[in-house]
């Protein structure tokens, strides 16, 4: 039986000024500071892709394609890049922090040519970076919707519109944040981003999720101290 477990997380409060903050120097920032939360996840031996890669399946009910290209928006210096290049897909991955990408570029140089030979590094501002087009059989978003402004999330929909194509599948990760906390919904990153939200702006694709998830993330946020939870969502283009 699959089973999803839910990330419970700290936010720290930004003090930063909304014009400075979430631009790639802002981001780079928090890399040069080690301000990098969203990383604790891929922590330790046991890393969370096999099973989200199984979320994918499960829900979906169809495969990933075999040898197919795999897409990794605002990628940071994440493990998942090398690991689905592994897998056999051609991996295109896109960054704008230099820090960031450094890591990247260490962690991609530790694995076998053939699997470095898979992986494109786009560097730069994921809203300026040229994309490919239609071109795109599987996209990983863990961390990325969520991390960008929220007013912007229509252009981010336009881009991963474009990198897509009929059948393009997608891991996404969503967080509802407690509303019990004061101000809390308006903060972040990462960004209150709830089920409803991802349905409305993801018009064109099937949604599915794992049964029950909502209640679980939710009966997570009963307490003020706990300010957030994710959940997972798989999706695939029409």
């Amino acid at each position: 039986k699959l089973q999803f477990l839910y990330f419970i997380g700290l936010t720290r409060v930004m003090a930063d000024s909304e014009a400075e903050k979430l631009s790639v120097g802002w981001w780079d920032g928090r890399w040069v500071s080690g301000s990098t939360g969203w990383k604790n996840a891929e922590a330790g031996d046991v890393l969370p892709f096999d099973r989200n890669l199984e979320i994918v399946r499960t829900v979906l009910k169809e495969p990933l394609v075999e040898g197919g290209k795999a897409f990794v928006p605002l990628c940071g210096d994440s493990k998942v890049v090398p690991y689905l290049a592994a897998k056999g897909m051609s991996v295109v991955c896109v960054e704008g922090s230099e820090n960031a990408l450094k890591r990247l570029r260490e962690e991609i140089a530790t694995h076998p040519q053939a699997v470095q030979d898979r992986i494109t590094v786009i560097e730069g501002d994921f809203f300026t970076a040229s994309l490919p087009e239609a071109d795109i059989d599987f996209i990983y978003d863990r961390g990325s919707l969520v991390a960008i402004d929220p007013a912007r999330r229509g252009e981010y929909f336009a881009a991963i519109q474009k990198v897509s194509k009929p059948g393009t599948i997608c891991y996404l990760e969503g967080i509802m944040r407690n509303p019990a906390i004061d101000g809390n919904l308006q903060t972040g990153p990462p960004h209150h981003l709830p089920l409803e939200t991802v349905t409305d702006l993801y018009k064109g694709w099937n949604l599915a999720t794992v049964p029950d998830h909502e209640e679980g993330v939710k009966a997570q946020l009963v307490s003020d101290e706990v300010p957030h939870g994710f959940y997972p969502i798989a999706m695939a283009k029409i």
